[in-house]
């Protein structure tokens, strides 16, 4: 698992210093790596916002986890992007949107604000992840008659 190393926590304290008052994460896989993350800079007392980032298929998670540092997808949604994607390209976006969708219920209460990627400029799956949040919908509909 990658830590956040004392050299990146010092660093991290240096942009407070300068003034940051908040900060956001790469997009979290591994939920056990942002607790060690947020207990690491516990000290800091600034919100902190989580990325998420729904996957569409194995070879973007692959992608996410060899070449984008900081980014660790876990084996587990390795493997569950692996096997949906082999079914269809639909099936890995799909399971991509439901460990998305996870991943938001799992953060909440330990983060102040979450920040949901739009893979490929596709705003409307990106608010899918969303469709979890209790009264979401609701919201949702009132926005769309205000139009």
């Amino acid at each position: 698992m990658r830590l956040i190393s004392k050299k990146k926590s010092k660093r991290f304290e240096w942009k407070i210093e300068a003034g940051a008052e908040y900060a956001i994460t790469q997009p979290v896989f591994d939920i056990e790596q942002l607790h060690v993350f947020l207990k690491r800079i516990e000290h800091c007392r600034i919100p902190i916002v989580a990325g998420i980032w729904p996957l569409v298929s194995f070879r973007n998670a692959e992608f996410l986890h060899n070449e984008v540092p900081g980014v660790r997808v876990t084996p587990e949604i390795m493997e569950r992007m692996r096997a949906a994607s082999a079914v269809s390209k639909e099936a890995g976006r799909d399971e991509g949107l439901k460990i998305a969708r996870e991943s938001l219920l799992e953060v909440r209460d330990v983060i102040q604000g979450v920040q949901v990627s739009a893979p490929f400029g596709n705003v409307k799956y990106a608010l899918e992840v969303f469709e979890v949040l209790e009264g979401f919908g609701e919201a949702k509909e009132t926005i769309a008659t205000s139009k």
